[in-house]
């Protein structure tokens, strides 16, 4: 039976599904075009995915429960009015077999009941969707629609493909403080944006970026409830970018980013991966001490100084060229789970350093 075998792939919770393709067709007032257009999705342009946590299939974290056909049809128009209903539709089984093909499938359905339906646990909100899987597919066909007198462009299915979470090592747990030191990517060809040298020190990842030094706060995720984790956009997007290098951020991780979009997963005590850009680059800890050449007392006591007398700020950037040093200030440095990380909102001109106390020059609002 479909479903059957459906509900057994969906029930594999190793596995995450990402978006890779999508159906758009014109609608109009004599019902669905049958000129369906196909289209590749990047996960930067539609950041959609699937996952099965504690038996609930999970996106964008909305926890769905598997329902029948019959119930997802009476729970989805309970709410409607009478007159609203009537401009509601199914799609024909030649309708969803026509999607199916054109996402690759190679199979058919007999009866829109072969499809799993999703709705909420409560059961307020149905998805306008039934989902079909097969081998390392699920199907997301549309499987009702609305009359429309415009014309419009209407969804027709997506295609999701399976990613083995724990493909690769999964991370081990580590304290902070056995991270400090210098890191080295081996294999990195070094250029003025990409030093191939990571510092840690005190749960703060630095790095040199042209004429910048670039700060970054290191997450123990396991300091967060999983209800915060499973609710944190940030954390699902850096989630999915672990999953599509074959490697998992979990609630136990131990992880950062920067301002280019990377995200730095520690998985043990001398290994640490940058994960990004279709790359994936491992780092060695060579060193638990860091060299003043790298991570400078002068810096060390800037940064500290400014998170100190700037409440719910925190120093980002330190940036260096013919004059006094510039401080680029942001309201916070936690890239895992927070969208504003790094976003500079200030900048800080440091006049002088007098006895281990830093003196401000000027302040400008970005």
């Amino acid at each position: 039976m479909p479903r059957d075998t459906t509900k057994k792939i969906l029930a594999d919770d190793s596995k995450i599904w990402l978006s890779k393709k999508q159906l758009l067709s014109q609608q109009t007032s004599r019902g669905l075009s049958e000129q369906i257009t196909v289209s590749n999705i990047t996960q930067q342009t539609a950041p959609k995915q699937w996952q099965m946590i504690k038996g609930q299939l999970t996106n964008q974290s909305v926890s769905y429960q598997p329902i029948s056909f019959k119930k997802w049809q009476h729970d989805s128009r309970r709410s409607l009015i009478k007159s609203y209903q009537k401009t509601l539709h199914l799609i024909t089984v030649a309708q969803a077999n026509t999607a199916l093909k054109k996402l690759g499938a190679n199979f058919k359905i007999s009866h829109l009941s072969d499809f799993i339906f999703l709705e909420t646990k409560t059961g307020q909100v149905t998805i306008n969707q039934g989902f079909i899987a097969k081998g390392n597919q699920l199907y997301a066909i549309s499987t009702q629609y609305r009359d429309s007198n415009e014309p419009t462009t209407f969804n027709r299915g997506q295609l999701f493909t399976s990613h083995k979470i724990a493909a690769n090592p999964t991370a081990k747990p580590v304290t902070l403080n056995h991270l400090n030191g210098t890191w080295i990517a081996a294999d990195t060809t070094t250029s003025a944006n990409d030093t191939g040298k990571m510092m840690v020190k005190d749960g703060f990842l630095y790095q040199q970026r042209y004429d910048s030094l670039e700060r970054s706060a290191i997450q123990d995720l396991s300091q967060y409830s999983l209800m915060t984790l499973n609710q944190n956009t940030t954390y699902a997007a850096q989630k999915r970018a672990a999953a599509q290098a074959d490697y998992e951020l979990t609630p136990k991780s131990i992880a950062s980013g920067d301002s280019i979009g990377y995200l730095y997963l520690f998985m043990n005590d001398h290994v640490l991966l940058r994960i990004g850009a279709g790359q994936t680059t491992s780092y060695q800890k060579t060193d638990s001490q860091l060299a003043a050449s790298d991570l400078s007392q002068t810096n060390q006591i800037i940064f500290k100084q400014l998170d100190q007398q700037k409440p719910g700020e925190a120093a980002s950037t330190i940036t260096v060229k013919a004059g006094p040093a510039v401080v680029g200030m942001s309201k916070s440095l936690k890239y895992i789970t927070d969208a504003t990380a790094g976003q500079i909102t200030k900048d800080i001109v440091i006049s002088d350093i007098q006895n281990g106390q830093i003196s401000i020059a000027s302040e400008s609002a970005q």
